[in-house]
């Protein structure tokens, strides 16, 4: 069935997207959708999912799902390719769907849990203290090669370690870049798999973080980093 209570079912939704219904099929299925958003929204996914796959094929597509996490909703989208995006400052799928569109323009947005299962699996692992490391290929192929670079190498920062700005400048061969490196941090599309929480300033104070400073605090105390905690 489509939804609780109703008679409709994900074949018969189907049915109607694809044009294969009779004509008083067609207009049934019309009506009930105007009455019923569970039936309309998995039109909507069809519907979707047809687009991508007579375009420019299944691989365009950008699947997405969400999960329950310490810092409330997570959503979490990936390419064939691999995560390319997490986060939690959407305050609804409505918001999320908005937002991937607007970061990966031309891509159809389908929600799909069981194409990112693994990524949120490891997540979940992650906060729950049985995960310091994330066995996930990541699609960066929105940013700028320096952007990528800072990412690539702030990736391989320990689990519950910390090095400063100024130290990840000169491990990409860019010493003086400090500033260009936190701006390159900031635009960091899959958080916590790539640990931007773990650059910190020279003085040993936190510095910034586009997710919001609480967060990289708590993703710090999760490394067992307490020292840091009262870090400015």
């Amino acid at each position: 069935m489509s939804a609780q209570g109703c008679q409709f079912t994900e074949d018969q939704v189907l049915a109607y997207v694809a044009g294969d219904g009779s004509e008083e099929e067609t207009l049934e299925m019309a009506l009930h959708l105007a009455d019923c958003p569970a039936c309309l929204d998995q039109a909507v996914e069809f519907r979707t999912l047809e687009a991508c796959l007579d375009g420019t094929g299944s691989a365009a597509a950008l699947r997405w799902s969400s999960f329950d996490s310490p810092f409330g909703t997570m959503y979490v989208a990936a390419t064939t390719e691999g995560l390319a995006w997490v986060s939690w400052r959407q305050p609804d799928a409505d918001a999320c769907v908005e937002k991937l569109e607007s970061r990966f323009p031309g891509r159809c947005v389908i929600r799909d849990p069981d194409a990112v299962a693994e990524w949120t699996r490891q997540l979940e692992e992650y906060f729950a203290g049985d995960r310091t490391s994330f066995d996930l290929d990541v699609d960066l192929a929105t940013l700028s090669d320096f952007e990528r670079s800072v990412l690539q190498t702030a990736r391989e920062i320990p689990y519950g370690e910390v090095v400063p700005y100024a130290e990840l400048a000169r491990r990409i061969s860019k010493p003086g870049a400090s500033r260009a490196v936190g701006n390159a941090l900031g635009h960091n599309p899959v958080a916590i798999v790539i640990p931007c929480h773990r650059v910190v300033r020279s003085d040993g104070s936190l510095g910034g973080y586009t997710g919001g400073l609480e967060y990289k605090r708590k993703l710090l105390a999760i490394e067992g980093r307490l020292d840091l905690l009262l870090a400015g």
